[in-house]
């Protein structure tokens, strides 16, 4: 491994995408900060102008500013090997697309593109295997056996899954929102939450802002933790949408451990909505099947993790 150069990690998703530099100890040098990234909300464009903006705000901070770059820092910098764990990569297609991006922007030779939680799982299990849940404004889990072989359950999108999510948990009050309002349900104190939360008039309201074509996923999902605030208030129906979500992310992990035939794994947490009472509901619920529980406060040092193998590895592995 060569003694001088700097390591990329990139952390893209629904709501931000960071990025960190480091020396090729994994010592922290910058760090940047972009709008979310996940390719399926914001489309393959904008979700290369957030990954940009983000690695440009790191790198300036290291490397100043480089007038024949074209505004893009990363232009001679000696970035040694990057990692890009993205929230959307969902697909060897989806690499793919991503990966041409890389290399037309001649960011790294050695890189790596995966979905963000393989950083999870590289930056919060000891030896490298165990499951990842993820639940921030979607969700999925990973698991990998220490064979190697690995399942991906959840994370197809909030059309189709991200139970357990951010989007999901909004989602659900909202309909409870239209029900109370409607007679057909009695939730007045989340009712009361949702308005407050987006300053709006009324409850009438909030059909316009919902499905207003500005109103992004992340926005939606970002009234989520208003909802674990009043299920932790003892609002009833709050309640049960913590609970629901619970029971389904807790679901993957326990479908993850059957399909890979896993011992009590360790289990690494990461994502907005599991820093408090969901964590403990869904640890809760998955009880004895796990054999510990680290909340990965920053899974970019898992990218670094990745992306110091990389470098240790033959030139191929890019």
């Amino acid at each position: 491994m060569s003694e001088t150069g700097l390591l990329l990690a990139v952390d893209g998703g629904g709501t931000k995408t960071q990025a960190l530099v480091t020396d090729l100890q994994g010592r922290v040098l910058a760090r940047g900060l972009g709008p979310g990234s996940n390719v399926h909300n914001v489309g393959f464009d904008q979700s290369c102008k957030a990954v940009t903006t983000a690695i440009e705000g790191a790198l300036l901070q290291v490397v100043g500013v480089r007038s024949a770059g074209g505004g893009q820092s990363w232009r001679g910098a000696p970035i040694a090997a990057a990692c890009f764990g993205l929230a959307g990569v969902d697909a060897p297609e989806d690499e793919a697309e991503i990966a041409r991006w890389v290399r037309q922007q001649t960011i790294a030779e050695r890189f790596l593109v995966v979905n963000d939680a393989e950083l999870v799982l590289a930056g919060g299990t000891p030896e490298g295997w165990g499951v990842a849940l993820i639940s921030g404004t979607g969700s999925v889990c990973l698991g990998r056996a220490a064979d190697g072989r690995s399942v991906r359950v959840g994370g197809w999108g909030p059309l189709m899954s991200d139970e357990g999510s951010g989007y999901e948990i909004a989602s659900e009050a909202l309909r409870a929102v239209a029900r109370s309002v409607d007679g057909r349900e009695q939730a007045p104190a989340l009712v009361n939450a949702v308005v407050r939360h987006w300053s709006l008039r009324d409850p009438s309201a909030l059909i316009r802002f919902v499905h207003a074509p500005t109103t992004t996923t992340a926005e939606i999902a970002g009234l989520a933790p208003v909802v674990l605030e009043q299920a932790q208030h003892g609002d009833t129906v709050a309640r049960g949408i913590l609970e629901r979500a619970a029971r389904e992310l807790a679901g993957q992990v326990a479908t993850v451990i059957e399909r890979l035939k896993l011992s009590r794994p360790p289990l690494a947490l990461a994502g907005g909505m599991l820093r408090g009472a969901l964590r403990e509901a869904v640890v809760r619920e998955i009880g004895a099947a796990i054999a510990s529980v680290t909340y990965v406060a920053d899974p970019l040092l898992g990218a670094v993790v990745l992306a110091r193998r990389l470098l240790a590895a033959p030139p191929t592995a890019s």
